[in-house]
């Protein structure tokens, strides 16, 4: 297969770290290597905009970026911020959640957030969920893997996408994604191309076009070579 990629958007956790969320250099390397091919890297996470924009800098990643589960996506250029939510219906979730789930610990940048929450994982995803569902609340439940993340169902990483496309001018045909958790599923979806590296869930690898061999950085390097590998060069 041949591809014309001009961008590729990545997640952080689980993907260019490792479970306990040290960096892998290995990715660094590769995603440096896109950039220096013309190829620019969007990073796309959980987290929240001022960790994520940190990590571009150190990353070396050029392109927008995409912050909490896709409820921000800022432009390293421009220096423009859009968010694509708020927080009313996630904060009534919230107090619903902890008068049944008391103490409920929020993740220490949870306040912080914009447009979603996070919180440790000390109750199942299916039990948030349950309660959110049978509140009526418009809200959904993710576990990423290191924390779960309360949004509303229209944010996420693939709308988050399709503004990134829309910035940068760059059709979702010609944009990458690489994830492995949950919450990647969508931008893995509305991306041209995907990887899932093999750290994964099947879900997640069942949402991307591929699944790398090697798990975190080492499979971000499988993907960036099998992208650079196989693009076409205008």
């Amino acid at each position: 297969m041949i591809f014309l990629i001009k961008l590729i958007a990545i997640d952080i956790d689980g993907t260019i770290t490792f479970f306990d969320r040290k960096l892998d250099t290995l990715a660094v390397d590769a995603l440096r290597k896109a950039e220096a091919a013309g190829v620019k890297v969007s990073l796309a996470t959980g987290n929240i905009l001022l960790f994520a924009e940190a990590a571009a800098v150190l990353v070396g990643a050029s392109g927008p970026i995409i912050a909490e589960d896709g409820g921000i996506v800022f432009d390293q250029v421009s220096k423009k911020e859009k968010l694509l939510g708020d927080r009313k219906e996630v904060d009534k979730g919230l107090a619903i959640l902890r008068k049944r789930f008391w103490p409920l610990k929020e993740t220490r940048n949870s306040p912080q957030r914009l447009t979603g929450l996070t919180f440790e994982k000390t109750v199942s995803v299916a039990d948030v969920q349950k309660v959110l569902s049978g509140e009526g609340l418009n809200l959904i439940a993710v576990d990423s893997g290191f924390a779960i993340h309360i949004r509303e169902p229209q944010l996420n990483k693939g709308s988050a996408l399709k503004e990134v496309s829309a910035m940068t001018g760059i059709p979702l045909k010609d944009i990458a994604a690489i994830g492995d958790g949950p919450n990647d599923v969508e931008m893995l979806r509305a991306a041209g191309v995907s990887f899932a590296v093999a750290n994964a869930p099947n879900v997640v690898k069942e949402a991307s076009t591929s699944a790398t061999k090697s798990a975190h950085g080492k499979g971000v390097a499988e993907a960036v070579d099998s992208i650079l590998n196989s693009r076409v060069f205008p």
